[in-house]
């Protein structure tokens, strides 16, 4: 393993030209950075949002701090949601819009080059003296693209950034779109919607004044193929009008002996059609007119057959005993999910470790975890060669421990894109 100054030097990332990109680690505090050289000069002293700023330079060689955790966008790639799409490009097109302001331009934006971590992105090596490869807004517009994939066209904001990397609006008005989704081509499509419905008919049209119906004097004119209205009743003739029949046709109380019931004040028989039948009429029975003050309860106590009691506890039986059978095999159901949990659920997310040369052995150490994760910091993870269990999915940081080496820190993305990580021991 290399080392410049206080820093440990893992891994080639990339070359620009003669200038190699390095991950490496403060290994007094533990902080990842990323190193680049051989390069000529201090390190620029600028600082902007959302860059990754120069912490200094050691020896011929730049510093640039990393954030824990972070991971670069490009490791993303297919997993990324319109939420996290639409946060991370707000703040990059600000980033843009800061360097613009102080002349700077980094000329070589992609995937790699932009670190993120929950809704926060850095852009990475703003400031080198390298050649600019294309413009940042065209190249910004392909990295999110490249990380969105498939998602990418129903992203609500991809064609004004299309738009962007075409040149027909500017960084700032694209800027100001994402800050303000109602403005520029939304509000023209509002307005269009608007006079398309001006234009419409209305139904009923309106006229500014108030209409009252009243009655028309005359009827209007029958439409052909119509029935003709009812005529109107005639009047009724001028003859008086015949004293209506007292409405009680029974007495309430019987009638005297010497006196017989008044006949009814309609015929005595009714015929019907004609074969002539008379139907009498039913006479009314004094004896069977309820009086006011009579009871309708009866005046004795109603004792029902024991039969029809046994009966009635039997069914009353038979239901209580089909609930608690329910009852029982809801509770039986309940305690069988509970004793056998969905298979996987307890292991998580498997990694396969190996490590090389094939005889060696090393711990690994949990420093960091996701927030989700109930897994214990600083203690030993698992020894590996082996399969190794992460509870939550998302960016871990561990330490790799073997004996006779120095220990080394890794970042670990769960589940990596790789099912299989190697851990070669030796320089």
């Amino acid at each position: 393993m290399n080392h410049i100054g206080p820093y440990l030097l893992n891994r080639i990332r990339a070359r620009e030209g003669a200038i190699e990109i390095w991950e490496g680690q403060d290994t007094v505090t533990g902080t990842p950075v990323l190193v680049y050289r051989p390069l000529e000069g201090a390190a620029p002293s600028f600082r902007i949002q959302g860059t990754l700023n120069w912490q200094g330079r050691e020896d011929d060689a730049w510093i640039a701090e990393l954030p824990f955790g972070a991971v670069p966008l490009a490791q993303l790639q297919g997993e990324v949601s319109p939420h996290e799409l639409t946060a991370w490009t707000r703040r990059l097109l600000g980033s843009l819009l800061e360097m613009k302001a102080q002349g700077l331009e980094h000329g070589r934006l992609d995937a790699e080059r932009l670190w993120v971590k929950g809704d926060e992105v850095w852009i990475e090596g703003v400031g080198l003296p390298v050649p600019v490869r294309a413009a940042d807004e065209a190249a910004l517009v392909e990295a999110l693209r490249e990380a969105a994939g498939d998602t990418w066209p129903g992203w609500p904001f991809h064609r004004v950034m299309e738009r962007l990397a075409e040149g027909a609006v500017d960084l700032r008005e694209a800027a100001e779109y994402l800050a303000d989704p109602r403005s520029l081509s939304e509000l023209e499509a509002l307005a269009e919607d608007a006079e398309e419905e001006s234009e419409a008919p209305l139904e009923p049209p309106e006229t500014g004044t108030v209409r009252v119906l009243g009655r028309p004097e005359t009827p209007p004119a029958p439409v052909e193929g119509a029935e003709p209205p009812e005529p109107s009743a005639p009047a009724p003739p001028s003859e008086p009008p015949a004293p209506e029949p007292a409405p009680q046709e029974a007495p309430l109380f019987p009638p005297e002996p010497d006196r017989a019931p008044a006949p009814p004040a309609t015929g005595g028989a009714v015929e019907e059609g004609d074969a002539g039948v008379r139907v009498e009429p039913r006479p009314t029975d004094p004896s069977r007119v309820v009086r006011i003050d009579e009871v309708s309860e009866p005046a004795f106590e109603v004792i029902e057959p024991r039969g029809a009691e046994a009966a009635g506890d039997r069914r009353w039986l038979w239901r209580a005993g089909a609930l608690v059978l329910v009852v029982l095999l809801a509770v039986a159901v309940v305690w069988w999910k509970g004793r056998a949990p969905a298979s996987g659920a307890t292991e998580g997310y498997a990694v396969e470790f190996r490590v090389e040369p094939p005889d060696g052995r090393a711990e690994l150490v949990l420093l960091d975890a996701p927030e989700a994760s109930q897994l214990v910091r600083g203690r030993v993870l698992a020894i590996i060669p082996g399969k190794v269990y992460f509870d939550a999915p998302g960016v871990y940081r561990i330490q790799i421990r073997a004996e006779g080496y120095l220990p080394q820190e890794k970042l670990l993305n769960v589940p990596p894109s790789a099912r299989t990580v190697t851990v070669r021991l030796g320089p």
